[in-house]
Order: structure tokens, then C-alpha cells, then sequence
């Protein structure tokens, strides 16, 4: 398989056109006639994680994040960014991006989010405008629960801190949630009559804004690699029959590290 019918099968998983205006998604390093036979997954592009690849013999990275984001004024080792892009092409591993259109398809990083928190009948909580099947976000109902239930059953499964606001004897009934940065989707999130809406990068004073609706907050990082590694058997069976092989990286790209976590 070349790297255009890699592309090819991204676009059938999660179009381009949901992509945010802002986005970079897509092939970010290499050549289009690349050939791919080994795919590693992982959020971020790292040192680390170019390590893993070039043990492991991968040809190409799938990231969630672009590194070159929103643009780099050149290619060289004056910054990070620079140096994990040149290292790339030096060892001719392709880099392909799929962002905040793999956020908003349909069976995209929201569905497996909203499937984790039990949601039924979720709906995109901010439908994309070229498909209103598909969006950010997501919004639905779930099994009559107190707050405080949710919240056990959220730390119990997403790695590292989970923080919340609300009266843990709420009974929630619905509920939004968004991977990624969502604090901007509070009141989209009320509007959609939601009891709880989970996502990340909450600051202090959203509490406020949310009013009535209970946040609750998860890491970044961590909750949008689970995703990832969920959707990546997805991804595996569309390549299945060209000889590709896709892997989740073992790699922690998450720069973030909790206190428990550190030798200190």
C-alpha cells in the first residue's frame, strides 16, 4: 500500500472535511510515493515515540496531534518540533495527522468516548456543517446514576486525576462529553439539557459558567489515548487486506505527569 491509499483509507474512517479550519490533518512528512507497511498510532509526535518506531521497523506514524501546528518557519533542529520532523525524514518515516476530523466522525474518538461512559443515542454535541451525523462532541442518555457514581466509575477507568464539581447525590440522566479541549462547549453542553459534561482543560471559573451542569474533568492526554488505542483496531481491519500492519504505541506521549507518577 502506498501512502496514497493510506490516506485514502483515513479519509474513509474520518473525512477531511469534518477537520476544523484551523486544523492540519493529513500528510505532514514524506513522500507520496512512500510505501506503508508498519503503521504506529500514538497521540503525539516524540523523540521517544520515533524511537519506538524505528525499533519496531514502522515505516509510518499516525499522530492525533499535528506537530506542525499552527506552522513552523523552518525545518531545523532550532526547535523541537523541527528536530522531530527532520528526524522523521531522515529515517523515512511518513507522518500522517488525522485531528479533530477523527474527533467528529462518526465512530471517531467521541463515539468511543461516549461509548465509555454508557451513553445511548448520542448525537454529536456540535454538528459539523458538512454532515450533521458527525461533529464535536457528543450528547446522550445513560442509566439513571448519581454524580457521585459517575465520577467513581470515570476515575476507576481513565488514567490519572479526574476532578469534578456538582452535588455527588445529582441524579444524572444525560450526559455531553468531548475529547480533547471541550471548556469551550459548556454551554453548548447545557443547552443540550446535559446533567454532566466530561472533558478536559476545565479552568477554574468554568465551574461558574456551567451553572447547574456538573463538570467533570479528565487528562488530555490520557483520556484521548485510550481513545486512540480503541479506535486503532478500526483502523487495522481497513488496511487488514493490503498487508499493513497497525500497532497502538507502547510510548507515553503525554508530557503531563502526575506527582504519583515521579521519582521526587
Amino acid at each position: 500500500m502506498d501512502i496514497a491509499d493510506f490516506l485514502d483509507a483515513i479519509e474513509r474512517l474520518a473525512p477531511s472535511a469534518l477537520a476544523e479550519e484551523w486544523d492540519n490533518v493529513g500528510l505532514i512528512v514524506g513522500r507520496h510515493t512512500h510505501v506503508v507497511r508498519r503503521v504506529l498510532v500514538a497521540l503525539d509526535l516524540r523523540g521517544a515515540l520515533l524511537e519506538e518506531a524505528l525499533h519496531a521497523a514502522a515505516d509510518t506514524v499516525l499522530v492525533h496531534h499535528p506537530p506542525i501546528f499552527p506552522s513552523l518557519t523552518d525545518v531545523s533542529d532550532a526547535s523541537m518540533a523541527g528536530v522531530l520532523v527532520l528526524t522523521a525524514a531522515e529515517h523515512a518515516i511518513a507522518v500522517v495527522a488525522a485531528h479533530t476530523n477523527l474527533d467528529s466522525a462518526r465512530g471517531g474518538l467521541n463515539d468511543h468516548m461516549a461509548d465509555l461512559l454508557g451513553l445511548r443515542e448520542a448525537v454529536p454535541l456540535v454538528p459539523a456543517a458538512t454532515d450533521l451525523s458527525a461533529g464535536l462532541g457528543r450528547v446522550g442518555t445513560c442509566a439513571a446514576q448519581r454524580l457521585g457514581d459517575l465520577v467513581h466509575h470515570i476515575a476507576a477507568a481513565v488514567p490519572g486525576p479526574v476532578t469534578w464539581t456538582g452535588d455527588r447525590d445529582t441524579q444524572i440522566t444525560r450526559i455531553a462529553c468531548c475529547t480533547g479541549s471541550g471548556a469551550s462547549f459548556v454551554d453548548d453542553a447545557r443547552d443540550a439539557g446535559a446533567d454532566a459534561y466530561v472533558t478536559s482543560d476545565l479552568k477554574y471559573h468554568d465551574a461558574d459558567r456551567a451553572q447547574r451542569l456538573a463538570l467533570i474533568a479528565v487528562p488530555h492526554g490520557q483520556i484521548e489515548a485510550m481513545m486512540i488505542g480503541r479506535w486503532c483496531a478500526k483502523l487495522a481491519g481497513e488496511v487488514a487486506g493490503e498487508g499493513v500492519e497497525v500497532t497502538t504505541a507502547a510510548t507515553d506521549t503525554d508530557p503531563w505527569q502526575p506527582a504519583w507518577r515521579a521519582t521526587l
